[in-house]
């Protein structure tokens, strides 16, 4: 098994060079071979730590560690070299895999260099208002004072609340810079490039978007609605990403989804759980946040019914000047 000192004392020791070295010293070239034997090797590795943990002072513990680790190493390129893999082409994959998951990536302003009316709003609020119906909820959204896009209910035979499912879409505005659909609701289609509109503002990329948001949904009950971050796992982010792998959503890093798919949670169960409420979107800082409606307090006790929701100073200045302009 031992590969030449020549080699192993040779400066920049590569994972090819190294790969070479193990096939030079691989007598049995055998797949059942290295799989049985990097299994045998990870158990002495866990044998190490086991006299470590029993002994206490374990004087040769780095000696002995650094040989079962450099013996898994070599079973595991032989493996590799079996199958018809490259061991730096593994290793560069791997680590690209570990920077997607563990990097806060950067802040893309997709729409950057388009005229100002097909970029979405740096900063804007959405309210959401619930509209009993005899058999259902309906939720309509609103923006700047005016009503966007179709009322929605759930859709559902049972109520699960997802006519606040916007929410979703909301969080990967902010927290992605990306979402087609919102883009649609807002009017901000990048019609001045026609590929763009096409390809990344269009119907195609509008499904996508939310099949991915109906898919994490029909997940959420088995993952504690992702209460903790922990439940949104590398197997789930990594089927997300590849729901939209052509698209330009996919410079952003699985971090990032991580946390547009949080967020967009923590705010779903809050006008949920409400019934309505005010989001609020920074696209510069990626962050999004809910703000109950207020309510004026019913004279004549506790007992009678409430008034009409009043709105945040800002919507309602919104409302009016939309008004006005109507006028």
């Amino acid at each position: 098994m031992p590969i030449r000192t020549s080699l192993i004392k040779a400066r920049g020791l590569t994972f090819a060079r190294y790969q070479r070295g193990v096939n030079e010293t691989d007598e049995k070239k055998g797949l059942l071979v290295a799989l049985l034997g990097l299994v045998g090797e990870l158990g002495d590795v866990q044998t190490i730590f086991k006299r470590r943990l029993e002994v206490g002072l374990y004087p040769n513990f780095q000696k002995d560690m650094s040989e079962e680790i450099g013996d898994t190493l070599w079973y595991l390129a032989s493996l590799a070299s079996r199958v018809g893999l490259r061991l730096e082409d593994v290793a560069a994959q791997n680590i690209s895999k570990a920077r997607q998951l563990h990097s806060l990536g950067e802040t893309f302003r997709f729409d950057r260099g388009f005229p100002k009316d097909e970029r979405l709003p740096r900063q804007f609020d959405v309210v959401f208002e619930e509209k009993p119906l005899r058999r259902s909820v309906q939720v309509k959204i609103i923006v700047g004072g005016v009503f966007v896009g179709d009322a929605l209910t759930d859709n559902a035979m049972k109520d699960d609340g997802y006519r606040y499912h916007d929410a979703f879409h909301l969080a990967y505005a902010s927290c992605l810079g990306w979402s087609p659909v919102i883009r649609a609701l807002l009017r901000r289609k990048r019609k001045s490039d026609s590929k763009v509109d096409e390809v990344e503002d269009g119907a195609r990329a509008i499904i996508v978007e939310e099949a991915i948001s109906i898919f994490l949904f029909n997940q959420a009950k088995s993952r504690n609605e992702y209460r903790e971050q922990n439940a949104i796992d590398i197997s789930l982010l990594k089927t997300v990403r590849s729901m939209c792998g052509n698209l330009e959503v996919s410079r952003c890093t699985a971090k990032q989804w991580r946390s547009a798919i949080y967020s967009g949670y923590q705010i779903f169960r809050a006008l949920r759980d409400n019934r309505g409420g005010i989001v609020s979107l920074d696209l510069d800082k990626a962050s999004i946040s809910y703000t109950p409606i207020r309510t004026k307090r019913p004279k004549g006790g506790s007992h009678a019914r409430s008034s009409r929701p009043r709105l945040s100073k800002r919507v309602a200045r919104g409302r009016k000047r939309a008004s006005e302009e109507r006028g």
